[in-house]
């Protein structure tokens, strides 16, 4: 893992500032499966890295080798208040990942539960307002988010995609 991935992970603002400082360039360095280091502080929830990476001018749209977005990301790793940082900031939730065509709100209704800090009901229900994703969107697979959220046992975020969607 680079040095720029690790301080993301990290939250360590000041290391991003002295790493970019010295070579602005990794910003949109590529790490594992193509992650850029919007998307690894992204997955790991580190908010203060985030928005400076944001305000460094890091792309948000950007994608990795799968096309997943750093709003995938936080989706998928239920990170609320990473997904409230990146749809304000102008993230498109209506991307879809290259091979298996998901969306965010996919993603979001069938993440792997568990996770530290992980919001999965909150980040539906930033997606199901923001409005752009279509509640009953299909992957290649033809699984809707209602759907992949089921088929996990989900029932938190069946109930929100089915009374809120």
């Amino acid at each position: 893992m680079s040095h720029v991935h690790r301080a993301a992970q990290r939250d360590d603002v000041e290391e991003l500032r002295r790493l970019l400082d010295d070579d602005p360039g990794l910003l949109e360095a590529e790490w594992h499966l193509g992650w850029r280091p919007l998307r690894s502080a992204s997955v790991n929830g580190s908010l203060e890295a985030a928005r400076f990476l944001l305000d460094r001018g890091a792309d948000i749209d950007a994608a990795s080798w799968s096309q997943q977005t750093a709003l995938m990301g936080a989706c998928a790793y239920g990170r609320v208040e990473i997904v409230r940082l990146l749809l304000a900031r102008g993230a498109d939730p209506s991307l879809r990942s290259v091979g298996h065509k998901e969306t965010a709100l996919l993603l979001a209704a069938s993440g792997t539960p568990a996770r530290y800090g992980a919001d999965y009901v909150g980040v539906i229900r930033l997606l199901l307002k923001d409005g752009r994703v279509p509640v009953d969107g299909c992957d290649v697979g033809g699984r809707t988010a209602l759907i992949a959220a089921c088929k996990r046992g989900h029932v938190d975020r069946a109930r929100v995609l089915l009374l809120e969607g």
